[in-house]
């Protein structure tokens, strides 16, 4: 995706109604938008995260504060990286297959492969 088409995609993410926060502080982001997030991928340290890099197109299970609905989600490498290694921060941007709810006080998610927690982020909203 080029440059111009994310700034775009960006501008279209702030602008949708359905980021409208309710009272709560829950936020609905809708499906297949880029979302821009900085996640970091945890080392392996007994039951919770990964020996290994991921890589373009890794598509773990997230779970987004103030939900508990289990979303899969695509992640774009948006800064040039090849590649994620264990302890790794990057920013990147998440494409989620289906709408999800966070909560926007506290935009922060954890995510799973095959149920175990490799790593943990929070989602750059405008606020």
């Amino acid at each position: 995706m080029t440059p111009v088409f994310r700034g775009l995609i960006l501008a279209t993410l702030m602008a949708v109604p359905g980021l409208a926060t309710a009272a709560s502080g829950a936020t609905t982001l809708p499906a297949e938008i880029s979302i821009p997030a900085k996640l970091t991928l945890l080392p392996l340290k007994g039951a919770v995260g990964r020996e290994n890099p991921f890589y373009r197109g890794y598509r773990p299970i997230f779970v987004f504060a103030g939900s508990k609905a289990e979303v899969a989600c695509a992640i774009d490498l948006s800064g040039g990286e090849e590649r994620v290694v264990p302890g790794q921060t990057v920013d990147v941007l998440l494409h989620c297959a289906e709408a999800a709810t966070v909560d926007a006080t506290a935009p922060t998610f954890i995510f799973l492969e095959g149920g175990r927690k490799v790593g943990e982020g929070e989602l750059k909203l405008a606020r």
